[in-house]
């Protein structure tokens, strides 16, 4: 089975335009037809731990009613049919609700079988499209649709205690970067409790610029490092916050 990391980390929306399915069947109970190629999808987070019984949904970049939507098996694994001709934008579950976790290779003409590895950290999730106004804690527009599923996503799982946190460029010196990114994680904080997040399932935390996404000698590298990340505290980090 070839292997491809897709996932918040490192390469998150990487295309790769490669046919995945000119070698032999992987699937023993299905067969491809003159519609569909038969695709083996294995689960993992990023400590290479298969994910049993994890949500998997595939929508059409050219065609968005080419759509799957599957369950993995206590393995990690599941086999099923998919579309032929089209590339897709894969989604996966977490507790923050489902979001874009890579893309698939492309589903060729003559596609018949093939298999992918979809990695995935659902403890830790990049809320892409979380925006502010230059060197500001103010939110862009665009931002609130994306915040509003992230909320959706935590109310369904009242169980989960989530650290918000922001994360700047290395543009403006360190210590207006940590103050930023602290003020832009508190907003975001602010946000969620006004739309029903218990205040005490949530913390803020801003890191500046000390954990780099990319190189901060581009644009593009200063883009992706400017970002709102959340994370599932583990039972003993709930404890040490509620102390």
């Amino acid at each position: 089975m070839k292997r491809f990391r897709f996932g918040v980390l490192p390469v998150f929306s990487a295309v790769l335009c490669v046919n995945l399915f000119s070698f032999p069947a992987l699937a023993r109970d299905l067969l491809p037809n003159k519609t569909h190629a038969v695709l083996t999808v294995t689960f993992t987070n990023d400590q290479d731990v298969p994910q049993a019984h994890k949500k998997l949904t595939f929508v059409g970049q050219n065609d968005p009613n080419k759509r799957v939507t599957v369950t993995t098996d206590a393995e990690g694994e599941v086999t099923f049919h998919i579309p032929r001709e089209e590339t897709y934008t894969i989604y996966c579950e977490s507790v923050t609700g489902p979001f874009d976790c890579g893309t698939s290779p492309y589903v060729s003409p003559t596609a018949s079988t093939g298999g992918i590895t979809v990695v995935f950290d659902d403890t830790r999730v990049e809320l892409k499209g979380v925006n502010f106004k230059a060197g500001s804690a103010e939110l862009e527009p665009e931002s609130i649709e994306i915040l509003d599923k992230a909320v959706a996503g935590i109310l369904k799982n009242p169980l989960a205690h989530i650290e918000i946190q922001g994360h700047t460029s290395s543009e403006g010196g360190d210590a207006f970067n940590q103050t930023l990114s602290e003020q832009r994680a508190y907003t975001v904080f602010l946000y969620m409790t006004e739309k029903g997040v218990d205040r005490g399932r949530l913390s803020a935390s801003g890191y500046g610029s000390s954990q780099p996404r990319a190189s901060n000698a581009t644009e593009e590298g200063r883009r992706k490092n400017r970002r709102i990340e959340l994370r599932v505290l583990n039972e003993d980090e709930v404890q040490v916050e509620h102390k």
